[in-house]
């Protein structure tokens, strides 16, 4: 395929859209840190901005890379060991955050969380062990033989779709991983990771009994996490989940909890204004550059402001489930699969602890959060969607 023709499916719109919410972030994060008297805070937009710009980037390149996604699929083993590795030094050498948190690496520009390359790492090598070696599904047709009125059965293919080696395979890289993150410990990422790998194998065409096999091993996984939790004494998680089925039960959780809430119930319809929010700027919101930055949107910009920001985000997600309802390849489905995951089950959880809808999870709002590792990973995702709509479509209608 020529280059001309190549870069004639790139999908703009999409590039578009990812510039507008990051754009959209970098201001909220300069409005929210505009009241604090830390003058690194203050300058927090400036780096988001730069790895911004670095991330559009990283966008451009994927797409323009000369070999498709393709390639990827034959170092998923690399892939994989990468993420083991990064995690494994994450237990070593990392250093700990809010919440107790110890998934960084100080890297002197900036702090690296590998949890974040994780995901990116798990859907080029779980998106490959779910496309490979697939069991193909044959189903009897009648057809007539040598002219005969009679008909025979004949066995023909009609789909593909994994065997159990490959969903036994996928779902022990995926809770290697996941587990490397929970005892970090970080159960939110490690969950993103878990639901990620839900609608990879759902993508993959898996039987019907591997997900309900999937179901009922999730549910008691959930139970068995809860429980591990206290007994490991990774008292943040379990707090935080026990404060907000019992509210009253930790002052600080119900504390941020109600000022996110006080914060988006006062912005009204169009909002106070742009940094001219009373619970960021005189500092009452907790961590408002990152998980309760919608808090922040809310309480500014009003009712509004948070429209269009879903707005965005579901042109985002269209763009990105149509370009796997146009590509034909499996693995090139998974990959932008496991990237609308990760970004849609981000946003859910985000929002939903911002309105006390869910319990304080720690997860970043993608885009708008502070944070260059996690900006960097959503436009990792990005960039491979770009790669894969561009050599690998089917027709438009």
């Amino acid at each position: 395929m020529s280059t001309s023709r190549t870069w004639r499916h790139f999908d703009y719109v999409l590039l578009i859209v990812t510039i507008l919410l990051t754009v959209y972030g970098v201001l909220m994060i300069y409005s929210a840190n505009q009241g604090s008297l830390d003058p690194n805070l203050q300058e927090l937009w400036r780096r988001q901005a730069l790895f911004g710009a670095v991330g559009l980037g990283l966008i451009l390149l994927l797409a323009a890379f000369p070999r498709d996604y393709q390639w990827l699929g034959d170092f998923w083993w690399l892939a994989y060991f990468l993420a083991v590795v990064l995690l494994v030094l994450v237990l070593i050498y990392g250093q700990s955050q809010i919440g107790a948190v110890s998934g960084w690496i100080d890297l002197g520009i900036f702090r690296f969380q590998p949890s974040f390359l994780a995901m990116n790492l798990l859907v080029v090598s779980v998106g490959a062990v779910l496309s490979r070696r697939r069991k193909k599904k044959r189903r009897a047709s009648a057809v007539p033989l040598f002219g005969a009125p009679k008909t025979n059965l004949l066995l023909e293919d009609v789909a593909e779709r994994p065997g159990w080696l490959n969903y036994a395979g996928s779902i022990l890289m995926t809770l290697v991983l996941a587990g490397l993150i929970f005892v970090e410990p970080d159960m939110a990422t490690a969950a993103v990771l878990g639901f990620m790998w839900v609608v990879m194998l759902f993508e993959s065409g898996i039987s019907l009994r591997y997900l309900i096999l999937t179901v009922v091993v999730g549910v008691g996984m959930v139970y068995l996490l809860w429980h591990l939790a206290a007994l490991l004494e990774f008292s943040y998680m379990h707090d935080r989940v026990w404060g907000f089925i019992n509210p009253g039960s930790d002052s600080n959780v119900e504390y941020q909890l109600n000022q996110a809430a006080i914060a988006i119930g006062s912005g009204g319809l169009w909002g106070k204004g742009f940094a001219q929010g009373t619970q960021s700027q005189l500092r009452y919101l907790p961590v408002r550059h990152t998980d309760f930055i919608f808090a922040v949107l809310a309480e500014e910009l009003g009712f509004a402001g948070a429209v269009l920001l879903f707005l965005l985000y579901l042109v985002l997600f269209a763009r990105l489930l149509r370009i796997i309802l146009l590509t034909p390849d499996v693995y090139g489905r998974l990959l932008v699969a496991g990237t609308l995951a990760m970004i849609l089950f981000q946003v859910a959880i985000n929002v939903g602890m911002n309105l006390g809808m869910l319990p304080i999870a720690g997860l970043p709002l993608p885009f708008i959060s502070y944070g260059p590792a996690a900006l960097l990973t959503t436009m990792i995702g990005i960039g491979l969607a770009e790669n894969v709509v561009m050599r690998h479509r089917r027709t438009e209608v």
